[in-house]
């Protein structure tokens, strides 16, 4: 009776992942390494992402269900965005790479898991020897690309196994063998950081799915404080420190791992083994006892905060500043000691404009790059106000601040639109940058001339991000062949030119107005848009000799050649 249970639940969270993705599969077996793909990539990438970027496909998959490449906290699909972000960050930093199997099995196998194992040992290696499909092999290539910039690695990549079945783990000593080969291998290859292999059993999957919907909450126990003087907009606020023990509970997640989604509001992501942080670190080995006077400490802000006596609850927590502090200490956990106390500043406020300046304020000690503090920016706070003004299907939410919408059960999670997205679609629709979309957002902001220009309409911003939604669901289902999904960012720039008639207004014009909605009308019927893009796709073939070539995606002569035929 117990496993029955044990699988409806799994199932009820199932239907609620498909329909939070508007995905319309009915084979289980498929619904599962789905939501398991989804669940495990969320443990260590909590921003928006869609599926079809990391999943594998059927037949030459090397028995990998799910890929997921994450540079800089950004999750890349193209070689622009290692170049991107080696130029803008000064190098590569906090790389990790997922790999997910899922099984809809009761049981572990230990031969299965050594398939999977020995598909990523296969998948790293300069010689493989198994038959690849073309995402494995665009996968693989992207990786060799991230191991040629090697010198602008600031630590080795982290490389992570997730084995899901509906089973229970018991630590079956063959099981364990099997993994521990597996990691083994990949180990001799002296190409990362660290490799961890989870088994993923039903109880932790449930876990999983509910660390994506559910607000964090953490106990400490925080003793050595004092409480500061009233503060308008700020429920109540704390200045002290903590063991590091304790403050670690905070970072670090169900498996071991660190916890990702709490450093979202921190505009700068880990900076890997630069000069500051291999101080940091000295610190921890040598001077532990005096890493409390030598360190700036973290800044933390929940939007709920209780307490009994010295235990304290926090609810829904960023930690603002101190993102660096924070993996070096979880990178060094082994070598902490009692003597190691962390400062800390614990703010509860529910206030946006507060959180904002605090942000601001406590992140000018080293350079902020000007895309990462682009959430703070009227233009993009009037911008979310706009698109609450739609509702129904019409419904979207534009999340300035990562995380948002997250815990809102209510929004499915593809309504969200990051300001990633924004920039992506704004650029290739009215600016007719669709060639330039594969690349680090904040490369494209910069090669993008009056973009999110204050004298602008908030509709056509909308318009783009809406019919990039509906084309991705038409995709996404298999309504849309889905090897022309590349080219989605060429087809918003056509629709523009075949419904403007090629007289294209200004984002500032009332003329923009009514063409969006022309467009908005399109994109809301199933049957026109897929009429509309079938039309764009017979283009893209009679410019295009290969459709599975990725690099035709990223040609300035494509954009020029659709534009001169729809024009025309």
């Amino acid at each position: 009776m117990g496993k029955a249970i044990m699988d409806r639940i799994v199932q009820s969270y199932i239907d609620d992942f498909l329909k939070s993705q508007q995905i319309d599969e009915t084979d289980k077996c498929k619904q599962f390494e789905m939501f398991a793909s989804y669940c495990a990539i969320a443990q260590q990438y909590t921003e928006v992402f869609d599926l079809n970027d990391t999943l594998t496909g059927a037949g030459g998959d090397c028995g990998i269900d799910a890929i997921a490449i994450i540079v800089n906290g950004t999750m890349i699909t193209s070689k622009e965005e290692v170049d991107d972000l080696i130029e803008l960050n000064n190098g590569l930093s906090d790389m990790v790479f997922i790999f997910i199997q899922a099984k809809t099995s009761s049981n572990f196998s230990s031969g299965e898991m050594g398939t999977f194992g020995a598909g990523v040992v296969d998948f790293f290696s300069e010689t493989p020897q198994f038959v690849r499909n073309q995402f494995i092999r665009e996968k693989s290539d992207l990786v060799n690309y991230i191991y040629i910039k090697a010198v602008h690695f600031k630590g080795n990549p982290s490389c992570y196994l997730y084995y899901v079945t509906t089973g229970k783990w018991v630590d079956d000593q063959n099981c364990l063998a099997r993994k521990n080969i597996v990691i083994h291998d990949l180990e001799e290859m002296e190409i990362f950081r660290e490799v961890q292999f989870f088994p993923v059993d039903v109880s932790l999957i449930q876990k999983y799915y509910r660390n994506t919907i559910d607000v964090i909450e953490t106990e400490i126990d925080f003793s050595q404080k004092i409480l500061l003087p009233d503060i308008p907009k700020i429920n109540q606020s704390y200045l002290g420190y903590v063991d590091c023990n304790e403050y670690l509970k905070l970072i670090v997640g169900e498996n071991g791992e660190i916890r990702k989604n709490v450093f979202y509001d921190n505009v700068r992501d880990y900076q890997g083994e630069n000069e500051v942080n291999l101080e940091i670190a000295e610190t921890i080995k040598s001077a532990s006892d005096k890493f409390i006077l030598l360190n700036n400490g973290v800044t933390i802000i929940c939007k709920k905060l209780t307490n009994l006596r010295n235990k304290f609850t926090l609810t829904d927590y960023q930690i603002v500043n101190g993102c660096q502090t924070s993996h070096v200490l979880y990178y060094n956990k082994e070598r902490v000691n009692d003597k190691l106390q962390i400062p800390i500043k614990l703010i509860e406020t529910l206030d946006e404009d507060t959180v904002n300046s605090i942000i601001k304020a406590t992140n000018r000690q080293t350079e902020v790059t000007n895309e990462q503090l682009i959430a703070l920016n009227e233009f993009h706070r009037n911008l979310e106000d706009f698109y609450k003004t739609f509702s129904g299907p019409q419904k979207l939410y534009y999340e300035r601040r990562s995380k948002q919408y997250n815990y809102m059960t209510e929004v499915e999670k593809v309504r969200i639109v990051t300001i990633s997205t924004q920039i992506k679609a704004a650029a290739s629709m009215f600016f007719d940058k669709p060639h330039l979309a594969s690349r680090y957002y904040g490369r494209l902001l910069k090669s993008v001339d009056g973009i999110f220009n204050k004298e602008h309409k908030p509709l056509p911003y909308y318009t783009c991000a809406y019919l990039l939604y509906r084309l991705e669901y038409l995709f996404r289902n298999k309504i849309l062949p889905v090897q022309y999904r590349k080219f989605r960012y060429h087809i918003l720039m056509v629709i523009k030119y075949d419904f403007s008639e090629g007289k294209v207004p200004e984002l500032s014009a009332n003329k923009m107005d009514a063409l969006c909605e022309k467009i908005l009308e399109c994109a809301n019927d199933n049957g026109l848009l897929q009429q509309e893009t079938e039309k764009i796709i017979k283009m893209i073939d009679s410019h295009i000799s290969d459709i599975n070539d990725t690099e035709a995606t990223k040609l300035a002569t494509l954009v020029e050649d659709l534009k001169a035929e729809v024009i025309n």
